[in-house]
């Protein structure tokens, strides 16, 4: 039993660390947002895109770990089949909420007359909404290691977290129909971003003239 219980810490310890890093690393990525004179359309749709494609897998998992352990007799494929337009939409919001425009600006920018401190709310703002995507991974992770290691030190079958029986055809469609929906979404937003540009934008880093831009008009217009 001692035994188990180290070995189980020690990856615990190994698997937590890993997840709570890497996640907030590519999350964070979600909230930047480089103006198109200074990346390309191209790129942009690339890099998004990959993120996206990194997040979409754990966000699958924690839908239909949070359908399988609230329902009393859920539906696996179903369950899995809801996850995944549910997953891509989510990514597009995040992205559009994690980088406001004026049309989405917070509304305690009304509150402050600063240009300073409206920038401090709007970073406020992205930094609440992208919270939100990380906590609900990092749960959703924690929860499934939880009820593994308990399944691994009692020496039971994990059967909390069923795959879907799919047949061969199933799985193409459901790929195909992941892809599309992963790439609508990336781009839906990603065009929006273009019409409604972002209140706070980050040039890359390409030299000394590498600064924070805020939009002069999203911190000094009406409110």
């Amino acid at each position: 039993m001692l035994f188990s219980l180290l070995i189980i810490s020690i990856l615990w310890t190994i698997f937590s660390f890993a997840a709570l890093y890497s996640f907030s690393q590519i999350i964070s990525l979600i909230g930047v947002y480089h103006p198109l004179n200074s990346e390309n359309m191209y790129k942009k749709l690339w890099q998004i895109g990959k993120c996206n494609g990194v997040l979409s897998l754990p966000l699958i998992v924690a839908i239909n770990l949070l359908l399988q352990t609230t329902l009393s007799d859920p539906d696996a494929k179903f369950g899995f089949f809801l996850s995944l337009p549910i997953t891509a939409s989510l990514l597009m919001i995040i992205r559009i909420l994690a980088n406001p425009s004026l049309s989405l600006k917070p509304i305690h920018c009304l509150y402050f007359a600063d240009k300073e401190d409206k920038l401090d709310v709007v970073a406020l703002h992205k930094e609440r909404i992208l919270s939100f995507v990380y906590a609900f991974i990092i749960s959703a992770i924690t929860i499934l290691l939880l009820l593994f290691c308990y399944s691994a030190l009692m020496d039971q079958s994990f059967d909390r977290l069923k795959m879907p029986p799919l047949s061969s055809f199933e799985i193409a469609e459901s790929f195909v129909a992941y892809l599309f929906s992963l790439a609508s979404a990336t781009l839906i937003g990603e065009l929006i971003l273009k019409m409604r540009p972002p209140i706070i934008q980050i040039r890359p880093k390409t030299g000394p003239s590498s600064v924070v831009q805020a939009l002069s008009e999203g911190c000094q217009g009406k409110g």
